[in-house]
Order: structure tokens, then C-alpha cells, then sequence
């Protein structure tokens, strides 16, 4: 029988109506079931097992179908066509017995036509395509353990505090009041952290993770960044409408997996500038249901701000923290309202990144005043300042731990963690967990997006270092050197430091080259040539770290009326280091007058004097650096005076520097201390371990 002939057939005697009976029913029982199995109590695996049941059925619907509808109509349509083929002498009974005598293909099976025959190929083909696909289902989510149940959370873990609050839904139709969402947003998590309900997960850092994030890693937004990645026990949800006027605010608590509301709180009803009544109502029911209490809730604000200052407050905090437009805003928050914390503390973080030490803590001594001293976290922060801008990095990298630790999953709070522990209590070793603990790393982060990102790298690299882990340095950050990036310079110049520390000249040089190519400003290029012949030098190979410093020389030599006071610093050292003190001194006593790192070149000069035997002249020349001391200078000048004692032959007196200049606050950055060419010859010395262990 031909196909087409077939398909007629089956349209005559009604199989593909009552096919489709089938699957709209099953279609209909599906849509059903999706939105009444999550009432029911149902698990999530229930549509996985109906799926299944549906599938398998189908070929069987196909054969019930032949069995009690099609069956007597073909036994009917043979035994008409057996009597017309036998002629008028055939009876009935001969016919039948003929019949019974055909070959039978299926067990019970008779083919009395080529319909039946096309008809059970067909079921047989629907049959292998029905199996298959369940056995896909099958193994996608029973075997090997991989069952949807298996992934989920449950709703409410003992040993899982993690709380994520996610953005809410502004329905109000009114882009003006976006501002309501992020406000109940911040105030909820705020209550949460303060009253240590649980690990909060913000919008931000979902977003955060999406962003920096593989598209391929998690294509489906924030819900799978909440699965896959931070997994926390409960979500807080919520979106707001307008009414005749008055703004509703609905919220609701759901469990890990999005598949199951805990709990949903009654309706908060207010103006829409009494927003913040409104969100420190519905704050108070969360944070009553999150630690089973009913005492009153206290978030990092002690009064909420008013509308108008926390609008500008968001717009401050969209813009970088080191421009100007950034500081303004935070300006107009608090004229706007005098009680607002929040902007006032990240002002003196503005003056002290800008290096306005002095303004910096003025500011933070009047909110200090200010603050009321049983407000926890606004006395960590204050803390954490006031310990910084007196040099005490121990109690400063205490204060932020305690910060850190309320809210581990923020990219910010995690980035500068790492900073205090390598470069101000140097502590490489607390490093690994820090890092670690925020999951994103390595191939899965776009670091063109995330500046903290590029922080992060650079401070487990140099970390890596100094636990004597080049290689895996080496592994991290190769990715960011190649030829087409122009940016990434703090990763390229860690690479250069552990392939000098694995005497590989040959990688080095292809890094330089690549510097020299892609820089848009030569005195990039100039520094690095500077950096990596400092750390020739460190090592003890002079050869290659003199070739470095006439790279620069030549550069810069003939041209030296057209180039930046910067250039002419790097200029002078490069002389410096290669033991050219006279040329070094020329130059050093051009600049000085000009420059804003006095205190440090005079350091270099006092020595070059002292080398070229004019010791008075290096006398004078310390006399007036010890004339420069002021306050907020972190230990500046007496590590100076330590380098200049160095590098004349006097230890002890430069290890007394030394040891002052890191309890005033001289940070471990990549040139100083153990890194410093001048203070080599006494890393080795036990006073020296004393200084570098002096924040432990």
C-alpha cells in the first residue's frame, strides 16, 4: 500500500480525529497540572513522572485504538473482500477458514489488509521514538542521582543562612517611583544583616554575577546566578502598585529554588512620599518572621532618610567613587537630610582614597560624635576609618572582617579584604579563602566589566608570590597578556615579576614588547622597564637588569626638556640603581623643588651624595628630611631614613627606622620592604622578620 494511499485511509476511518483527542487532552492535563501542583504540595518531580506516563501511553492509546474501533471494521471490510474474491460457490465458512490459515506476523495479530500492516509499522516507529524519548527523560533526571529533588535546597536548611533579597517590582506604571524598590531593598537587608538573621545576597551581587558571568555559563538570568551559584535557603521577594493614590507594597518569602512560597506578608498601605513608613513596617513583619522575635528593628540607619536624600544618595552611588560629580551628590544626600549615615561615611572614604587625610578624619571625628555607640555596624565602620587613617592596620583589618563577614558574597567588600590582608597587615596566606569565597573566578569573569575583578587578580597574584607560587601565577593571569589588550597593566607587571622569578628571559622580553606595542602612553612602557629592572636586580642577575634600565636611559635621554616630571623620577632612579650616582644626582636636584614625592627622592639624592664621597651635602640632605615630618605621612619619612642608613652600612640604625616607619603605617606594597633593592642585604635578619610580621 502506498503512503499516500495510507494517509487517505486513516483520514476516512477517523485515526488522526481521535489522535488528536489525545494530545489536546494530554496538552490541556499538562497546562492544569503546571499550575495546581505546587498547591497540592506536590513535588517538583511530579510533571517529570506525568511527561512520562503521557509519552509512554501514546503508543498504547494507537493500539487501543486499532484494538476496539478499527479491528471490527476491518474484519468486516476482509471478510466482504474474501467473498468477492472466492465468487458465488464460496460459503461463508470456507472463507473464514481461509482466513484463519493466514501467516500471523504479531503474537494474537492477524493482517487481514496492507492498512493493518502500514498501520502497525507505524506503531511500531512511534513505539521506538516514545521509548527513546524516555529514556532520555530518564536519564536527564533519575539516574546517576541527578533528579531535579537532588539539586534543590531545602526550603529552610539548618546550616544555609543565606538570605537573598532580590529587586522589587515596580507595577506602579510611574518610572519615578523605581527609587521605592531600591529603598525597601537596602532597608530589608540592612535589617536582616543588623540583627544577624542570616547572610544576606543583594540585588546587586546577583547582578554583579550575572554580569561577569559567561553568557554560556548561565543564560537564564538572575534565578539560575541564585541556583547554581549562590544557592541561598530563603528569597525575599516583593513589588509595589498604586491604588487610588495610595502606594501597596506585597512580599513575600520563598524558599532557595523559586518553587515554593514560605510565607506572604499582608499588604503595607502608604503615600508615595511616605514610602519609607511603608518599608519600615513590612522590614520589621521580615525580620519578626526571619528570627522568630518581636523586639523593634534597627538597621545601619538609625532614622530612615527622606525621599529626597536618598534619591540622591542612589545617584552617587552609580557614579566611580574617585570623581568629583560622585562627591557632590553625596554632598546634596546630606544637606538633605543631617541624619543620613550612610553618605557621610562614604565621604570620608572619598577624601582618604583621594589622599586628603586630614579632611578625611575631621569629617570622620564629627560623625563619630554623631553616631550613637549601640549602633553596631555604624561603629564597625567608624572603626574601621578611624583605625586606618592612624596607620593601625590590625584593628582596621579587623573592623572590615567584621563587615565582610555580614555580607561575604559582596564583589566590593570581598576585594578590599584582600587588599588590608596582603598589603596592610601582609598576611599572603589568608588570601586563598578570601578570594575563594566569591565563586566567580578565572575564565568565568569578564574583568572589562568589573573593576574589582581586576583587583581581585592582582592581589592573588602577587599573594601567589610570596608563598612561593610562581607558577600558579603564571597560570591565573597569562590570559591578560596578550597582544591585543591594552589594558590590564597591575596583571602584566605581576606576570613580569614571576617570570623574572623563574629566570624566564624569554617571556619576559615578549611581555615588554607587548607593553612597548599596545601602550598609548610611553611612560607606561618607561615604568615597566623600570619594574623589570628592578626585579632583575632583586634576584641578582645585574646583566638583564641593566639592559632594562638602558632601555629606559636611551629613551628618554634625548628628549629629557620634552617629558614629564614622571619620566624624569624614573629617569634618575634608573641612573640610581645602575650605580650612575652622579648623573642621578643632576637630575634628583632639578626635580626635587617640583616634585610631589620629595620626601622620597631626597632619600635617593642623601644617597648619591654619600656615594660620590659629598657627605656633608647627604648630612644636610637628611637634616631637612627629618624637617618634613607632619602627620598622616604613614611612616613615609622614617622609611626613607631607613633606606639612606641601608645603603651607607648602618643596619641597626635603619632597622629602627625601619620598625617605626610600619608602626606609623608604610604599607607592603610591591616596591617596599622585602621588595625593596636598597633593604636586600637584610631580609634575612630577625629584626626584619619582626617588621614584616609587626601587624600579626
Amino acid at each position: 500500500m502506498k503512503f499516500k494511499d495510507f494517509i487517505s485511509e486513516c483520514h476516512d476511518k477517523e485515526v488522526f480525529k481521535n489522535l488528536s483527542i489525545y494530545i489536546v487532552s494530554s496538552w490541556v492535563l499538562i497546562q492544569v497540572f503546571s499550575v495546581i501542583w505546587e498547591p497540592f504540595g506536590l513535588p517538583k518531580s511530579s510533571m517529570t513522572y506525568l511527561l512520562l506516563i503521557l509519552l509512554i501511553g501514546f503508543p498504547f492509546y494507537i493500539y487501543v485504538l486499532w484494538r476496539f474501533r478499527l479491528k471490527p471494521l476491518e474484519s468486516k471490510l476482509s471478510r466482504r473482500e474474501g467473498l468477492k474474491y472466492t465468487g458465488e460457490t464460496a460459503t461463508s465458512k470456507s472463507v473464514s477458514k481461509g482466513l484463519k490459515k493466514r501467516k500471523i506476523h504479531l503474537p494474537g495479530v492477524h493482517f487481514y489488509s496492507p492498512f493493518q500492516k502500514m498501520y502497525f509499522t507505524a506503531l511500531f516507529v512511534i513505539t521506538l521514538v516514545a521509548v527513546f524519548s524516555a529514556s532520555l527523560i530518564v536519564r536527564a533526571n533519575f539516574l546517576g542521582g541527578h533528579t531535579a529533588e537532588n539539586f534543590a535546597l531545602p526550603s529552610i536548611a539548618e546550616d544555609n543562612k543565606r538570605i537573598a533579597v532580590l529587586t522589587f517590582d515596580n507595577d506602579t506604571g510611574d518610572e519615578t517611583l523605581d527609587v521605592v524598590g531600591k529603598m525597601a531593598e537596602d532597608w530589608i537587608m540592612h535589617g536582616i544583616t543588623e540583627n544577624k538573621a542570616g547572610q544576606v545576597i543583594s540585588p546587586k551581587m546577583v547582578e554583579e554575577y550575572t554580569e561577569v558571568l559567561k553568557a554560556s555559563i548561565v543564560p537564564s538570568g538572575e534565578h539560575s546566578v541564585l541556583k547554581e551559584y549562590l544557592k541561598p535557603g530563603q528569597v525575599v521577594t516583593g513589588t509595589y502598585y498604586l491604588n487610588k493614590g495610595r502606594l501597596l507594597i506585597q512580599c513575600s518569602i520563598m524558599d532557595g529554588n523559586l518553587n515554593r512560597t514560605l510565607i506572604a506578608f499582608e499588604t503595607v498601605e502608604c503615600s508615595p512620599e511616605g514610602a519609607l513608613d511603608c518599608i519600615e513596617a513590612l522590614k520589621r513583619r521580615i525580620i519578626g518572621y526571619l528570627i522568630s522575635a518581636d523586639e523593634e528593628q534597627i538597621g545601619l540607619e538609625e532614622i530612615p532618610p527622606n525621599y529626597e536624600a536618598y534619591q540622591l544618595f542612589l545617584e552617587a552611588d552609580n557614579i566611580d567613587y574617585d570623581e568629583p560629580e560622585h562627591l557632590r551628590l553625596l554632598n546634596e544626600a546630606i544637606a538633605a537630610d543631617e541624619t543620613f549615615f550612610k553618605p557621610k561615611v562614604d565621604r570620608v572614604s572619598y577624601y582618604y582614597n583621594q589622599g586628603e587625610f586630614a579632611f578625611a578624619d575631621s569629617l570622620l571625628q564629627i560623625l563619630s560624635k554623631e553616631t550613637r555607640i549601640t549602633n553596631t555596624r555604624q561603629k564597625n565602620i567608624i572603626q574601621h576609618y578611624d583605625a586606618l587613617l592612624k596607620g593601625d592596620y590590625r584593628n582596621a583589618y579587623k573592623y572590615w572582617k567584621e563587615e565582610y563577614n555580614l555580607e561575604p558574597y559582596s564583589l566590593e567588600l570581598n576585594a578590599v579584604a584582600m587588599v588590608l590582608a596582603l598589603q596592610m597587615v601582609n598576611l599572603p596566606e589568608e588570601i586563598d579563602p578570601i578570594y575563594e569565597a566569591y565563586p566567580l573566578t578565572g575564565e568565568d569573569l569578564d574583568i572589562d566589566n568589573c573593576v574589582e575583578c581586576e583587583d581581585r587578580l592582582y592581589i592573588k597574584g602577587m599573594a601567589n608570590l610570596e608563598l612561593g607560587r610562581t607558577s600558579e601565577t603564571i597560570d591565573l593571569l597569562t590570559p591578560y597578556a596578550r597582544t591585543e589588550d591594552k589594558g590590564y597593566g597591575w596583571l602584566k607587571e605581576v606576570l613580569i615579576r614571576a617570570y623574572v622569578m623563574e629566570e624566564n628571559e624569554v617571556e619576559v622580553d615578549r611581555i615588554m614588547e607587548r607593553i612597548k606595542l599596545i601602550s598609548e602612553e610611553p611612560k607606561y612602557w618607561h615604568k615597566s622597564c623600570l619594574i623589570t629592572g628592578n626585579e632583575f636586580q632583586r634576584v641578582g642577575n645585574q646583566e638583564l637588569a641593566f639592559k632594562y634600565y638602558d632601555q629606559l636611559i636611551n629613551s628618554l635621554e634625548n628628549y629629557r626638556e620634552q617629558v614629564s616630571q614622571e619620566q624624569k623620577e624614573l629617569l634618575a632612579r634608573a641612573y640610581f640603581y645602575k650605580g650612575n650616582y652622579q648623573k642621578a644626582q643632576e637630575i634628583l636636584e632639578q626635580l626635587i623643588p617640583e616634585s610631589g614625592n620629595q620626601i622620597r627622592l631626597m632619600a635617593y639624592l642623601a644617597i648619591a651624595y654619600h656615594k660620590t664621597g659629598k657627605t656633608g651635602m647627604a648630612q644636610r640632605q637628611i637634616r631637612t628630611l627629618n624637617g618634613l615630618r607632619a602627620d598622616y605621612q604613614y611612616g613615609s619619612v622614617d622609611y626613607a631614613l631607613a633606606r639612606y642608613h641601608a645603603s651607607v652600612g648602618n643596619p641597626s640604625i635603619a632597622m629602627r627606622y625601619l620598625l617605626k616607619a610600619v608602626a606609623e603605617g608604610k604599607r607592603y606594597t610591591p616596591a617596599a620592604y622585602h621588595h625593596d633593592i636598597l633593604l636586600k642585604p637584610y631580609i634575612n635578619e630577625p629584626d626584619f622578620n619582626r617588621v614584616m610580621s609587626f601587624w600579626h
